[in-house]
């Protein structure tokens, strides 16, 4: 890396510090709940600041500089990186173009809202969209999302690794699908691909829904698995783009459930949403959804999800030694509220795939490649 990039990127992290700051001190004080206004959060709740606003080194480089290592050493895995985006891109079906296009332009948080059944994703939009839970829309919907924001959009480390896409580095081998009048590709040709933005915001996006409807905690993170595979259909970046993602996203949320000030946010945005969908439906949430139409059985969903976690590539280094951050038992505080964040951080190595893998790295930054969530949530204690 070099002192440029370094120099760039720290302009890049006092910019969007300065973004967040303008952005969530122009939100308005909150009314007084009414029966067609729920409370969202105080301006100076979103403001904080909070502890895990910016990771101890001011980037989330720590933990994804896997990539690099492959880039100097693993040409092999770069050119797999590139045949297995060649593959997906030309073997996609209409359908999953069709949402590949839907997933770039929508949401993540609407995206992923399809997990939740046919019924339950429905009343779901429709809440968001009707303003009935704001505490939810301020955590996490839109690219201006609290919960990711300030350092949680990738624009830092894309610039860092300034790796070209997929339908840059190889033009006559992937199909471009776009809406008509569409600008995908021509917003992305000069940004770098490592990490996935789009990726990591499903997961972080994921991981926050998941932790507030525990149930359908599989479904969820499998979503979040075809959001990042729904790059690769489009060519727009590489399965190592979409590790990365996921990577970040988990240490993004992580970090949040642990700082008990932000955290608090998260339990009561939670509370909204359960209090706003029983409501919606009329009925028990655990009565509803096992009467809905799913997106997939939990074993389909810890199926789907396991095969993104690594697509297909061989582990590189079988002796390498690591073990899961310990701060990634927070995640699954809700699905597993009565035990303790060790034993939550056993069924965390338990389900997890092995060390060794692409972007996985010894020491305490290693271990986040490893994490199936969705196995984990469909675990038994």
């Amino acid at each position: 890396m070099t002192t440029l990039r370094v120099r760039s990127a720290t302009a890049s992290v006092l910019t969007i510090l300065l973004t967040v700051a303008a952005l969530v001190s122009a939100a308005p004080a909150s009314a007084a709940p009414t029966a067609t206004a729920p409370a969202g959060f105080t301006a100076a709740e979103l403001v904080g600041p909070y502890a895990s606003d910016v990771p101890p080194t001011g980037t989330y480089v720590p933990v994804l500089d896997g990539f690099d290592d492959l880039r100097r050493n693993h040409p092999g895995v770069i050119a797999k990186n590139l045949r297995t985006v060649q593959q997906i891109n030309a073997s996609a079906t209409p359908a999953q173009r069709a949402d590949a296009i839907a997933i770039n332009y929508d949401d993540r948080l609407v995206s992923l809202s399809s997990a939740l059944g046919d019924r339950l994703g429905a009343a779901f939009r429709g809440l968001l969209a009707s303003g009935k839970m704001p505490k939810v829309s301020a955590l996490a919907a839109g690219d201006t999302a609290r919960a990711g924001l300030p350092l949680g959009t990738t624009l830092i480390e894309k610039e860092i690794y300034d790796n070209p896409r997929p339908f840059v580095v190889a033009p006559r081998s992937i199909t471009r699908s776009d809406r008509p009048g569409g600008h995908l590709y021509a917003e992305l040709v000069n940004s770098g691909s490592y990490p996935s933005g789009h990726t990591n915001m499903g997961y972080w996006k994921a991981a926050l829904l998941a932790y507030w409807l525990p149930e359908l905690g599989p479904q969820i993170i499998a979503r979040a698995g075809d959001i990042g595979r729904s790059r690769i259909v489009l060519g727009v970046h590489y399965p190592l783009d979409v590790m990365g993602g996921r990577i970040m996203a988990q240490d993004i949320i992580a970090a949040r459930l642990n700082d008990p000030a932000f955290a608090r946010l998260i339990d009561a945005a939670g509370v909204q949403l359960r209090s706003q969908l029983t409501a919606a439906v009329g009925e028990p949430l655990s009565t509803f959804i096992s009467r809905d139409r799913q997106y997939l059985t939990t074993q389909q969903a810890v199926t789907s999800h396991r095969t993104d976690l690594t697509y297909g590539f061989d582990v590189l280094r079988p002796g390498l030694k690591n073990s899961i951050p310990p701060s990634a038992a927070a995640l699954l505080r809700s699905r597993f509220p009565r035990l303790t964040d060790a034993q939550r951080l056993d069924i965390l190595r338990r389900t997890a795939i092995r060390s060794g893998y692409p972007l996985d790295l010894a020491g305490p930054n290693g271990g986040w490649v490893r994490i199936d969530l969705a196995a984990a949530y469909a675990a038994r204690p």
